[in-house]
């Protein structure tokens, strides 16, 4: 059974311009098989140990990426930080194309989420302010593949790495004691640790003797979207609360420049730089939180995503779908993903011990129908008067992917995923 596909970031998830072919001087064309894909990284260890259903819970500094409106639950200053450890595996089948195309993995640790928010009055009214920063995609792949015999000895080595994050600065107001409201500005940019948003190398060698290298450098993306969210107690009967919540992502377009130098046997290198825009689409999530008494809580969230508006435009105006460089006119369906979250607390004398779980359904979008992703999460920790400890496992998994969107036309992939997230809070 052919399955279907969404990345995000999400949200979300930006297949971008790596897919467009150049033309260079001395009438070389390059194409290179391989393209990058950006992988969405979800934000904080307790959200994400209940499968990402955290729309309708929203209580601690990443709220600014779930939903702000939920930041003005916060009592007391709070500094978070969140580190994450992401490996990737992908089991190609290339099918009757001329690759010989085995497995692909990569691993690496980064910065998730970082945060300090504060709570303070205006006007008789609760306010909390947040100042954060996210990672939001991220581009790392490994690949060494041959080509079959029309093109006998001939090996291929595709590396990427790096990604884009986002500074978000966030506000949130208790409207009335029931009904919380609050803003987050992203600010997309490559510039925070690195004069780059993600490289690119594809390497070509024939018989052992080298053939073209292509370096491709994807920097100076900036872009800025709004993320407006509400958090309303919509009951209460002694230990039980049924909250609400909902968040609108606005559309945004992105500027980023691609830079490429290319090399061939007996030819002159190429230098070649050129500017896109990308117009991604806005999305909609609302989720129900139960808090059935103080040890035991339930989350669920839907999040839509209209990607029929993603789209590419180059300098020259000519448009195309980031996805696979398709033409303009070529259909992207929209997205729907549901997500379930779990957590049980047990009290100490001093401290809390969360246990928690999730399970999700996380569609990508492809030229085809959507790539259906599932996964599961667990998640636990440690709570002190001052401090907390969290840390969450999650697994993600695809079947039959097709590699069309990827620039691997007539291939799939079976994908699976392990994302390990730690953080630390530290209460004022």
């Amino acid at each position: 059974m052919k399955l279907k596909r969404n990345l995000l970031i999400s949200i979300f998830a930006l297949i971008i311009m790596l897919l467009s072919r150049t033309s260079f001087a001395q009438g070389t064309t390059v194409s290179s098989p391989i393209n990058a894909n950006p992988l969405p990284v979800g934000s904080g260890a307790r959200a994400l140990g209940q499968g990402g259903a955290f729309i309708a819970v929203a209580d601690d500094a990443t709220a600014s990426s779930w939903n702000p409106g939920g930041l003005a639950q916060l009592e007391r200053p709070e500094l978070s930080i969140v580190g994450s450890f992401l490996s990737t595996h992908q089991d190609y089948d290339a099918g009757s194309t001329i690759w010989a195309l085995g497995n692909e993995s990569v691993s690496r640790g980064d910065l998730n989420y970082a945060s300090i928010a504060c709570p303070f009055r205006v006007f008789e009214k609760n306010l909390v302010a947040a100042l954060n920063y996210q990672q939001i995609y991220d581009f790392h792949m490994d690949l060494d593949f041959d080509v079959k015999p029309i093109r006998s000895g001939q090996n291929i080595d595709f590396e990427s790495k790096g990604g884009i994050g986002a500074l978000t600065p966030a506000i949130s107001m208790r409207v009335t004691p029931k009904l919380s409201v609050g803003v987050a500005v992203n600010f997309y940019t490559d510039e925070f640790f690195g004069n780059y948003a993600w490289k690119e190398n594809y390497s070509s060698t024939v018989n052992a003797a080298f053939l073209e290298n292509i370096d491709t450098t994807f920097k100076n993306f900036q872009a800025i979207n709004i993320t407006a969210g509400l958090l309303w107690h919509i009951w209460e009967k002694e230990d039980k609360h049924l909250t609400f919540g909902a968040v609108y992502d606005t559309p945004y377009t992105a500027d980023v420049d691609r830079i490429i130098d290319f090399t061939h046997a007996g030819q002159d290198p190429s230098h070649f730089r050129e500017h896109f825009e990308i117009d991604f689409p806005m999305s909609f999530g609302a989720g129900l939180g139960f808090r059935y008494s103080d040890a035991l809580s339930f989350s669920m969230d839907v999040t839509w995503t209209d990607w029929s508006e993603y789209m590419q435009e180059d300098e020259q105006g000519g448009k195309s779908r980031p996805l696979g460089a398709a033409p303009e006119g070529t259909e992207i369906d929209d997205t729907y993903t549901a997500r379930f979250g779990t957590e049980y607390l047990m009290f100490g004398q001093k401290m809390i011990i969360p246990v928690r779980a999730g399970l999700f359904y996380d569609p990508r979008p492809s030229l085809d129908d959507p790539t259906d992703v599932y996964g599961f999460s667990v998640g636990s920790g440690i709570t002190f008067k001052r401090f907390s400890l969290d840390g969450a496992y999650q697994f993600r998994w695809a079947n039959d992917v097709d590699g069309e969107d990827f620039g691997l036309d007539g291939t799939h992939f079976d994908l699976t995923e392990h994302m390990f997230l730690a953080s630390v809070i530290v209460y004022f």
